[in-house]
């Protein structure tokens, strides 16, 4: 507490004067992160010329200002939809100040799923043949925001098949920033994905669009894939980015007053979204897109087990700390409360001719939540016979029950939204709850026996 006190009273002053190591475009005037995973690197960079690919799209390119060109690790960045090169401008800029490549593909005519998701990959293997010079395709990263983060899934299917090519053959990696729904993709591709690729799956809390008072995708589209795909818990996590409520925290921009607001456009810096808010770049951009895409290069590339703590790090405190803001939460198993009405594009949805189409989004089945706990109920016995654990009701009123269903002694930890510890419970097999002076709003909760740990999000009404 007092070394964040002590962060937030650092964001008054001037940081001009400091090393150019700092984040030369933050709007908050923090100072970003200033060492570790999450800095600012060390190469000034540069941004080829977009160049137009008539009829697919446009592909701009950024590497580090170094001569000669020298192959780098890269990443492929898929555009949310209608978002060009400048929509992630400092993203990419910073990615190439620690010395990779970055290919920005965007594209023009996202309406056809099946035809802008060939066209992506047509692009990226463009890409590889102009900038090949740059370019190191055993080592690659495949990430997007929104529309482009789902259909990272079906690039990596065909870009890290070890029997066509050796992409990613020294390490690849998935991160998905606010992902949309995840197209062309069956339970039968998930289940035999390629190995070896790491993922991060990050969504925004409070992912909300102003139009029709709807949120965005419903997570449970977002889980089935993350449940059925073939990648290990340890190398896989389901991320969830909180805003921060705290008005200490509010800072001032060109004269207007900004709160740290993790919406569907978190990733977005320094511009306009499409319902007139703007976002400006802040250190909620640098904990919780820089930071971790950091970690996971470092981890997916160079096999460095201190990065892995902070982008896979199963909940660890490296992983969570998000600076002043609230703690991310950080499972394998994401449930979510909301009732699916509440969203504009829904996982269980199967019409024909809406983006629900049965031809395009194939994982309905291993959507449906008929009991409205928040749990697929096409995953739920896979899911306590691997974990041991049941927790109900959900959300909670007064007594919440917690249960080994193998009779194992556990030590249970419920933490507040802000991280603290509130009550300690071990020693037995069966634990109820008495949460009747709870407060309203969000509890975490660890659960620990001799071999295993699960975490869980509680909601109390």
């Amino acid at each position: 507490m007092i070394k964040k006190l002590f962060l937030l009273s650092v964001m008054t002053f001037n940081f001009t004067l400091f090393s150019q190591n700092l984040y030369p475009y933050l709007n908050d005037q923090s100072g970003g992160i200033t060492q570790g995973y999450g800095a600012w690197g060390n190469y000034n960079y540069i941004r080829e010329t977009p160049v137009d690919i008539q009829g697919k799209g446009t592909v701009t390119f950024y590497h580090p200002d170094i001569n000669p060109a020298t192959q780098k690790p890269v990443v492929f960045f898929i555009s949310g939809w209608g978002q060009t090169y400048l929509t992630y401008d400092k993203y990419f800029k910073y990615l190439a100040s620690l010395g990779y490549a970055v290919v920005n593909i965007y594209n023009t005519n996202p309406g056809n799923i099946q035809q802008s998701y060939q066209n992506s990959l047509d692009m990226i293997h463009w890409a590889v043949q102009q900038y090949g010079q740059w370019i190191d395709t055993t080592k690659v990263g495949l990430a997007g925001h929104s529309y482009g983060a789902g259909s990272t899934i079906w690039l990596g299917m065909h870009l890290f098949d070890a029997q066509q090519s050796n992409w990613g053959s020294q390490g690849k990696f998935i991160i998905m920033f606010a992902p949309w729904l995840s197209f062309l993709v069956t339970d039968t591709d998930l289940q035999n994905y390629p190995p070896g690729v790491k993922l991060l799956m990050i969504q925004s809390y409070d992912d909300y669009h102003a139009n029709g008072n709807t949120y965005n995708t419903d997570p449970r589209a977002l889980r089935a894939v993350y449940q059925l795909i073939n990648i290990p818990n340890d190398e896989k996590d389901f991320i969830t980015v909180y805003s921060d409520p705290d008005p200490a925290h509010q800072y001032t921009y060109q004269g207007n007053t900004y709160a740290y607001t993790a919406n569907h456009y978190v990733v977005y810096t320094g511009k306009s979204d499409d319902y007139g808010n703007y976002q400006p770049f802040d250190a909620l951009d640098v904990y919780s897109s820089n930071r971790l895409t950091h970690a996971l290069i470092k981890y997916a590339f160079d096999n460095d087990q201190n990065a892995k703590n902070v982008c896979l790090g199963n909940n660890s405190a490296a992983q969570r700390d998000m600076w002043i803001m609230p703690d991310l939460e950080v499972t394998d198993y994401y449930v979510t409360t909301r009732p699916e009405s509440d969203f504009e594009y829904r996982c269980s949805e199967n019409t024909p001719g809406s983006w629900g189409d049965p031809s395009i989004w194939h994982l309905q089945n291993y959507c449906e939540d008929a009991d409205g706990d928040g749990v697929i109920d096409a995953l739920k016995i896979p899911e306590v016979t691997r974990q041991n654990f049941q927790i109900y009701p959900n959300p909670v009123q007064n007594f919440l029950t917690i249960r080994h269903t193998h009779n194992k002694k556990m030590q249970i930890s419920i933490y507040g939204q802000d991280g603290k510890l509130l009550q300690k419970h071990q020693g037995s097999s069966v634990y109820i709850l008495n949460t009747g002076t709870w407060q309203t709003g969000i509890y975490h909760l660890s659960i620990t026996t001799r071999n295993q740990t699960f975490q869980a999000k509680i909601i109390k009404d």
